[in-house]
């Protein structure tokens, strides 16, 4: 005769041990679409190039006796990208922080004072405003960088 404990123990350890498994893993991601009735939803995605031909210009004043620097990054053409309505210049610190993002239309200037002996990046990026919402789809550039 077999006993119901045992059969029942076999049939809940394997449960468990899966069980264990979905809840130590990686959590999923949710996400939610809505649609009102009286409209359809719709998706869409837009890769953005980086523009090409860019020109700036930088360079690394001191500031007086303080030991501290100016740096100042001045861009003076940017390429074209099809369907971007906005370019801007995206300077970071060498701690890798964003310290400014320019827009440059027209034209583009950034100006900071900088601790002595760092390399700081940037870049020039298209952006795309999408209609009727906040959302900003940018493209991926090249970082260029400058000691200061």
């Amino acid at each position: 005769m077999r006993d119901y404990r045992t059969t029942l123990r076999r049939g809940l350890m394997p449960a468990a041990a899966a069980l264990a498994c979905l809840l130590i893993g990686a959590p999923a991601a949710h996400a939610v679409f809505t649609t009102s009735s009286t409209s359809a939803m719709t998706a869409s995605a837009l890769v953005l190039a980086a523009p090409a031909g860019n020109t700036a210009s930088t360079s690394c004043s001191p500031i007086g006796n303080s030991g501290k620097h100016r740096l100042s990054i001045s861009v003076t053409s940017h390429g074209t990208v099809p369907r971007a309505t906005n370019y801007v210049l995206r300077v970071k610190d060498p701690a890798g922080t964003t310290q400014a993002i320019v827009d440059l239309t027209p034209g583009g200037y950034f100006q900071a004072g900088a601790a002595a002996g760092g390399w700081w990046t940037y870049s020039i990026e298209a952006q795309y405003q999408v209609p009727g919402s906040t959302n900003v789809w940018t493209s991926t550039a090249p970082q260029l960088s400058v000691y200061c």
